[in-house]
């Protein structure tokens, strides 16, 4: 009986010795076969499905462009409260007046969880922005939004029209009249923001009429309007365009002021179909005529 049992371990040793490794090893070839056509067939039905699935706009944000209640230490909006009040401004200046104004109203901080204003380059706003109402107040011009979505009136309606302004060429060149021999000689800054009416487009048309091109070596572009002023009052430029609210127009460094475009269309702001309390609307527009 032992001899048997010597045997059948000697015969079982040798068969798994011998035989054993080449059939796992076929066993693992064939499960890594069929595992990685499983994989592949797996990713090529994910990719169709995501393919397939229509695309929705997305809205992201960057934090540094932006400012809340709770960043200035102004008062807490409501506990119950899910959502901000959201504001978008493309003039940077304008965002701590804006915010400063709305966190102080009873009747939006009983409404929202918080403030935020948002300021951005007008390039950076898009259709999207409109059909998901990502902002509950924002600045526009009607042809410009109309151009984004002509039915940019389902989404928001205007809540208050701004005065118009003055636009001018400030130089700190005594006797600047802003004739060709003047651009020929003196530097000249403007906004680097092509949809700027007062910045960009104003001043770059009468620069055209006077045959003087964009790509002219004169002409510098800056990314706000603190850089432009600075550009001009630290002497990298001569003369700059811009509004008649410009802090320039009371600097005793400029010494020469030529009209470019008298009472342009400053806009107006906009109030989402999705604010509907009427004590909300009325101290929004209360803040921001006050402005």
């Amino acid at each position: 009986m032992d001899a048997v049992k010597r045997q059948t371990r000697r015969f079982t040793a040798q068969w798994t010795g011998k035989y054993h490794p080449r059939v796992e090893q076929q066993w693992r070839g064939k499960l890594f076969y069929f595992g990685a056509r499983s994989a592949v067939v797996l990713t090529v039905l994910l990719l169709l499905a995501w393919s397939l699935t229509p695309a929705a706009p997305v809205v992201t944000m960057s934090a540094y462009n932006q400012v809340s209640c709770r960043d200035i230490g102004a008062a807490q909006g409501s506990a119950r409260a899910t959502e901000p009040l959201r504001v978008f401004t493309p003039v940077h200046q304008l965002s701590l007046p804006i915010l400063k104004g709305l966190c102080a109203q009873p009747a939006i901080m009983s409404h929202y969880s918080d403030v935020r204003v948002f300021w951005q380059s007008r390039s950076a706003f898009v259709p999207a922005h409109i059909y998901s109402q990502f902002y509950d107040v924002m600045w526009g011009r009607d042809y410009a939004l109309n151009g984004m979505s002509p039915s940019y009136l389902d989404y928001y309606q205007p809540l208050l029209t701004l005065p118009g302004y003055d636009v001018y060429w400030y130089a700190t060149a005594a006797g600047f009249q802003g004739n060709p021999r003047d651009f020929e000689q003196l530097r000249v800054g403007l906004l680097d923001d092509p949809f700027s009416q007062s910045g960009y487009q104003l001043p770059m048309h009468q620069l055209n009429s006077l045959q003087i091109a964009a790509d002219n070596r004169q002409i510098q572009f800056y990314p706000s309007r603190d850089a432009l002023g600075q550009a001009l009052l630290s002497g990298e430029v001569d003369v700059v365009a811009d509004t008649s609210f410009s802090p320039l127009s009371r600097s005793a460094a400029v010494r020469s002021k030529v009209l470019i475009a008298a009472q342009v269309s400053s806009g107006a702001w906009y109030i989402s179909s999705r604010v509907s309390s009427s004590q909300t609307l009325l101290a929004i527009q209360k803040t921001l005529s006050s402005l």
